[in-house]
């Protein structure tokens, strides 16, 4: 896609994704159809990109309001299998979309609410809708031209939202528009649960990121607008609605996630991007105080009318740090002198003016913080301009991209410093942990490391040590304490918040654990936990083997069971994105398998584009309609390695563990139950599991174990022609046909 309101330049580069055979072709025959302006984009390398453009030639027509039906956005989808065109009316996660850009139930609908009466000056005589701003599955926003029946013209404008959004998020937004005292947004009018949908009446004025770019607007007037938005803005922080929280590894997560389309795209800008990500994870500032925030504003979504500002939507409203929309606000204004530098002395002025609009009134922000959030706001803007398919700014991403390197050589580095240099370091180990093992020591004096050991690395992710530390137990007796140690500290952080979420949850008591976590330096990548005694299910051979599937099944059921909320979820898409990529590495490793391989990924990504993440038609008994996601906590790595047997059943590596359909964790364990043993040995034990999971669980294990058991026969055939995994790896003409075996039996799984 290319700056709205224009079509891309001559030079403007071609996007080519081979997995999407289609894209390129919609994308010039958009361009080619009069009318047609690009809108929006949602681009998935190797999976799917929905298109967006604005007609305006039905705009111009009233083409809503007509008996034609015409359209003002049309949206394409592009997947491996095809293009489809669509109105954006029927957009399947906006389901109260119609009903909202329908003119006569916005008639009868407003009618009730001004006033009612044939002749009542409330009643609503005509209605005109134009949509105003469309995001596909999350959010549109339309605007309402009424007559009423006092002759008087009026304008309102109404903001749909997806179905599956938090509720809290309209609750805030209703909050911040019905304020005794000077309200934040727009008078509220309507509220429309059923549509999900709030309608606001219409302010004056023009966009503020318009007004700051405008040369004939004179600087000072430009310079005192900007102090008046941090003084709007803090008034919003100061609101105590309640709304979900967001930290700064939750943003750096979904950054993260947007990598693939740059690496697609430009893989040396990617390689850039990849390396400020890096250090932007290096060091997360705390939280702190938490206050009411847009989740990234945007100063277009401010209107400016002379010295008057008003603030028209909170984009996704949730609790962060204050400097969290500062830094957005700031990383756009980067941005725009980035591409017009005549204006930069001007926008520098307004960076300041904001900053202290808002201190004036909210006090001081931490400076260090603000710019950690500048930065990691400004490398979410760059790889948007992929995702969104904004090939006109493709060329400045590199400038941005400069101004990057040098921000982020700023941040602290003060507890920064790499632990993988002397990770095996006795001594340096022991200075830099004993503050943290004296927290939950018995003799926090007597605290200190002995021993260090390496037990497992994987270049690029992660290194496994085991300690062993005096002054943990009572009576000065050594303790056994692994600490695993993340390539990217953020990953630190969220696998210390799943431990410490399901060992305080569902296995605080009783003989189904996890390990105890312990206080690390998390912030530096490092994650602690009590060694857990036991030996590996894969170990077990016989009864032993038996009751060890069984007790796994226990350990699963207990898991998916749970009320414990984890912060990640399941994304079929990336999954898919995912399995694309497994299958260019096993082309590139096994060229004879090329073909089976691709096969492979691309039945899956069909299989998984059918199923959206619900149950399996067939399986009557979860009773959940085909078209419901489940959501429960998966591990997500669940195989017979990660279970430890002995006096308690300890299942280890909970770091990617989610929110998911539980038939990831049941297909994966048994793919490598089959996987790892011969098949008769292999169906027992899995009969065994099935058996006791489904007793434990007080339900079938759900079907759609097929689907998920082609990913996990996927994801084996790519460790073992790489050469790790959990399985008994072979070398030479072995490897080949345990590879060709795995992929042979992912494909039998999409047949089932």
């Amino acid at each position: 896609m290319t700056a709205r309101g224009g079509g891309p330049p001559a030079s403007a580069p071609v996007v080519v994704d081979p997995a999407l055979p289609l894209l390129a072709e919609t994308m010039a025959a958009a361009r080619a159809t009069p009318g047609w302006t690009p809108h929006d984009a949602q681009w998935t390398p190797g999976h799917r990109c929905v298109l967006t453009y604005q007609n305006s030639s039905a705009l111009n027509s009233s083409a809503l309001n007509s008996s034609a039906g015409g359209s003002t956005f049309v949206v394409w989808e592009v997947t491996p299998l095809g293009a489809d065109r669509r109105d954006f009316r029927a957009d399947p996660d906006l389901p109260g979309l119609a009903r909202a850009a329908d003119p006569g139930v916005v008639s009868d609908l407003l009618s009730t609410r001004l006033g009612t009466g044939h002749s009542g000056p409330g009643q609503v005589r005509g209605c005109e809708v134009e949509p105003v701003r469309y995001r596909p599955g999350r959010q549109a926003v339309l605007r309402y031209r009424l007559t009423t029946g006092s002759g008087e013209p009026r304008i309102l404008y109404a903001r749909v939202g997806a179905a599956t959004a938090d509720p809290a998020a309209q609750e805030v937004l209703a909050a911040l528009a019905d304020l005794a005292d000077r309200p934040l947004l727009p008078p509220l009018v309507a509220r429309w649960p059923e549509y999900a949908a709030l309608v606001h009446e219409a302010a004056d004025g023009r966009p503020l990121s318009a007004v700051l770019r405008d040369d004939r607007v004179p600087a000072r007037v430009r310079v005192r607008l900007a102090y008046r938005l941090g003084t709007l803005l803090a008034r919003v922080h100061l609101q105590s609605a309640p709304a979900p929280s967001r930290s700064g590894t939750d943003v750096l997560r979904n950054v993260t996630g947007s990598l693939p389309a740059a690496e697609h795209a430009d893989p040396e800008v990617a390689r850039r991007l990849a390396t400020v990500l890096d250090r932007l994870g290096a060091w997360i500032p705390a939280s702190g105080h938490l206050v009411l925030g847009a989740g990234g504003l945007a100063p277009g979504l401010v209107l400016a009318d002379h010295n008057r500002l008003t603030l028209l939507d909170l984009p996704e409203p949730a609790r962060g740090p204050a400097e969290a929309d500062l830094g957005s606000v700031l990383a756009r204004m980067l941005w725009q002198w980035l591409g017009h530098p005549d204006q930069r002395p001007v926008l520098e002025a307004a960076g300041r003016a904001f900053v202290a609009g808002y201190e004036r009134r909210a006090g001081r922000v931490d400076p260090e913080a603000l710019l950690w959030w500048r930065s990691v706001r400004l490398t979410a803007f760059a790889l948007r301009r992929y995702t969104r398919l904004d090939t006109a700014s493709w060329s400045q991403v590199a400038g941005l991209t400069d101004c990057l390197d040098r921000l982020v050589s700023a941040l602290p580095t003060r507890v920064a410093a790499p632990l993988a240099a002397h990770l095996l370091d006795r001594r340096a180990v022991d200075q830099a942990l004993r503050p943290h093992l004296a927290k939950a020591a018995a003799e926090p004096a007597a605290v200190e490391v002995t021993a260090a050991r390496l037990v497992h690395h994987v270049p690029g992710r992660h290194t496994v040590v085991r300690y062993t530390v005096r002054g943990l137990l009572s009576g000065g007796g050594p303790a056994e304490v692994v600490g695993k140690l993340f390539a990217q500290p953020f990953r630190a952080v969220l696998a210390e918040a799943n431990l410490r979420a399901l060992a305080d949850g569902p296995f605080k008591t009783g003989p189904l654990r996890v390990p105890e976590p312990l206080p690390a330096p998390v912030e530096r990548g490092l994650v602690l936990y009590r060694h857990c005694s036991g030996t590996p299910l894969d170990r077990l051979d016989g009864d032993a083997a038996v009751a060890g599937v069984r007790a796994a099944a226990r350990w699963l059921a207990r898991l998916h069971g749970s009320d414990v909320v984890l912060p990640r979820r399941l994304d079929l898409a990336a999954e898919t994105a995912r399995c694309r990529r497994w299958a260019g590495v096993l082309g590139d490793r096994e060229p004879d398998l090329h073909a089976l391989a691709w096969r492979l990924a691309d039945g899956w990504a069909l299989a998984a584009e059918t199923a959206q993440a619900g149950p399996a038609a067939g399986d009557a008994a979860m009773q959940v309609p085909v078209h419901v996601p489940i959501h429960v906590p998966i591990h997500r790595d669940f195989h017979a390695a990660q279970v430890l047997v002995g006096e308690s059943v300890t299942v280890l590596d909970v770091d990617d563990a989610g929110m998911g359909d539980p038939a990831f964790d049941v297909a994966q364990f048994c793919t490598y139950l089959e996987a790892g043993t011969d098949p008769t040995r292999a169906a027992a034990l899995r009969r065994a599991f099935l058996h006791e999971y489904a007793a434990a669980a007080g339900r079938p294990y759900a079907g759609r174990t097929a689907l998920f058991g082609a990913y996990a026969w996927l994801r084996i055939a790519r460790n073992l022609a790489l050469g790790n995994g959990p399985l008994p790896l072979t070398d030479g003409r072995g490897r080949v046909r345990a590879v060709a075996r795995a992929l042979q039996r992912g494909l039998a799984c999409l047949d089932t």
